[in-house]
């Protein structure tokens, strides 16, 4: 009986990590479509890309294809993730749903190994592609989408690939407010990563 209690209290943790990653994201992101559509996510994933919690407003629709991004990083970058690394993702042919989903992994560590990852997956309102909203019913290859980013480490060992985000931001429009959402999910990866 008291480790059916000691579970129940760990997961209950561990979900409400979860539900303030969501209350972070609302309040701290510059797009309408996700502080007032709700159009995200958040998750922790075990370190081999399982979910291990959700929050309880998460829409398993959006959330279904975390896993699916979280083990396509693990797999491309194996024994290569250290404290500090960020990762993006929103390639459907890897993992994600469509090219405005774009997730950010934010390893967490507990004594020196890969413990968890902190998963926030936010519609961004343009990735670039042909038109504005990156998303067109003329569209006859995924080029025309937008930004197509395979498993990418945009941060190692605390150092921020500032190049290629600057070369992400530069294709899509409005790139003021896909900063904003950006830097949104990276407080909120933070701030899990302090809780645990």
């Amino acid at each position: 009986m008291n480790s059916l209690i000691q579970l129940e209290l760990i997961r209950e943790s561990l979900v409400a990590v979860v539900n303030e990653m969501r209350a972070n994201i609302i309040h701290s992101s510059y797009a309408a479509i996700i502080y007032e559509g709700h159009d995200f996510s958040c998750a922790l994933m075990s370190a081999d890309g399982r979910q291990v919690a959700q929050g309880l407003a998460d829409h398993p629709i959006h959330i279904f294809a975390v896993p699916y991004s979280t083990r396509e990083v693990v797999k491309v970058f194996k024994d290569d993730i250290h404290e500090g690394d960020l990762f993006l993702h929103n390639d459907p042919y890897t993992g994600g749903t469509h090219l405005n989903d774009v997730l950010l992994l934010h390893p967490i560590f507990h004594d020196g190994k890969l413990a968890l990852f902190a998963a926030m997956r936010c519609h961004w309102n343009d990735v670039g592609g042909m038109t504005p909203g990156s998303l067109s019913g003329r569209v006859k290859e995924i080029y025309q989408e937008g930004i197509r980013i395979t498993p990418t480490r945009i941060c190692e060992k605390g150092v921020m690939n500032q190049a290629f985000l600057d070369a992400m931001f530069n294709n899509m429009r409005g790139p003021e407010e896909r900063i904003g959402d950006f830097n949104a999910m990276l407080g909120t990866g933070r701030k899990a990563a302090e809780h645990l």
